[in-house]
């Protein structure tokens, strides 16, 4: 198999400055067939070369690969059920709108709990009781950081564990994983995100006073670029905070596909389609992001920083694509063409049939 138009595609993109650099890893259970490093991981305040071995932010890639799946082996043990209700596990939401929302919902977006909002504008004690009345209303598909950040909070409170230390037991050390943490204690190999804090200020600012939260105006680099994550969560939730890079990933994908993390059953379970609107959710996943190009089995999610992954279960293929898109500065949309010309691409490679 030749990957020369691939290469040629992202060596384009680093080119026309879309991204400093990316690695980009495509494999199955048994094989590599592609794994290479392009560009620069680091821009500003100095170049640093991109390398295979280079640690990522991977933003909302924690919402599948940690929060979910971790509530998914709790499931296993009998200690939580699909259809239990928020308020039975934090009792901040007992008699409130959202303490009727279902472990199930919140792990396929369908609780009407909104997308986001700057919980670091509230004060400590308040935080939990918003969470547990705002809600827009709807039933459909409504793709939600704070329905995730809830559900860190129950698996932490079911485990007696935070978050890090549970992923950590039950996760990071069976399988061996080197470079796939919360809070990276060096710092060296990770990709850094944005330079300051000026994004999330924008957005923050919509929603209240701003100038008594502590700002980042320094390179983020081993923080989690997430503001709720940070600021509320010491870079640990449910939303966001996972770092890791493209050979940990691939390891942690392969022995997902094995059965070694959560059973094959329930597996099958979290990749199947729960929701479905404008997108399909499973527990966790997203599926079938790439109708018309890849099969509908397919599953992955993207992350804000610049992360991919993808899986086709029929192969086993597993598709790796981490950028630092937001370093040294956010540019919104910049990256979903760039997605889905790499799929193309690989697909075509890989002479993959969509199975319609």
């Amino acid at each position: 198999m030749d990957f020369k138009i691939l290469e040629e595609f992202l060596l384009q993109c680093i080119k026309k400055k879309i991204f400093p650099g990316a690695v980009c890893w495509v494999g199955d259970l048994d094989q590599v067939y592609y794994f290479e490093a392009y560009g620069d991981s680091q821009i500003v305040p100095e170049k640093r070369l991109m390398t295979r071995d280079t640690v990522f932010d991977l933003a909302s890639l924690t919402k599948p690969l940690c929060t979910a799946t971790l509530m998914i082996k709790l499931y296993e043990e009998g200690k939580v059920r699909l259809e239990d209700k928020i308020s039975h596990f934090i009792p901040e939401f007992k008699n409130s709108v959202n303490g009727e929302k279902t472990i199930k919902g919140l792990l396929t977006h369908t609780t009407g709990i909104p997308a986001w909002f700057p919980l670091y504008l509230l004060a400590r004690d308040e935080r939990w009781d918003f969470l547990a009345r705002v809600n827009t209303g709807s039933h459909n598909v409504l793709y939600s950081c704070l329905g995730y950040i809830i559900l860190g909070r129950i698996i932490e409170t079911v485990s007696g564990d935070r978050l890090d230390v549970l992923f950590e037991k039950k996760i990071k050390k069976m399988l061996g994983l080197n470079q796939t943490h919360f809070n990276p204690k060096t710092v060296d190999e990770v990709a850094p995100t944005e330079l300051g804090n000026s994004y999330e200020q924008g957005i923050a600012r919509k929603y209240g006073d701003i100038k008594k939260v502590p700002w980042r105006n320094y390179l983020i680099k081993g923080e989690v670029h997430d503001g709720n994550a940070f600021y509320c969560f010491q870079g640990v939730a449910g939303n966001a905070g996972l770092f890791s890079n493209a050979t940990d990933l691939a390891e942690l994908i392969r022995s997902y596909l094995a059965g070694d993390i959560v059973s094959n059953k329930n597996f099958r379970m979290m990749i199947q389609t729960h929701a479905c609107n404008e997108e399909k959710r499973g527990l966790g996943w997203v599926v079938d992001s790439y109708p018309g190009v890849l099969p509908g089995s397919t599953f992955g999610h993207t992350g804000f920083t610049g992360t991919m992954l993808l899986v086709v279960p029929e192969n086993n293929l597993i598709i790796i694509l981490l950028t630092n898109a937001v370093h040294p500065e956010v540019r919104l949309n910049i990256m979903m063409p760039i997605r889905q010309r790499v799929v193309q691409l690989i697909s075509e490679i890989m002479g993959l049939h969509a199975n319609r």
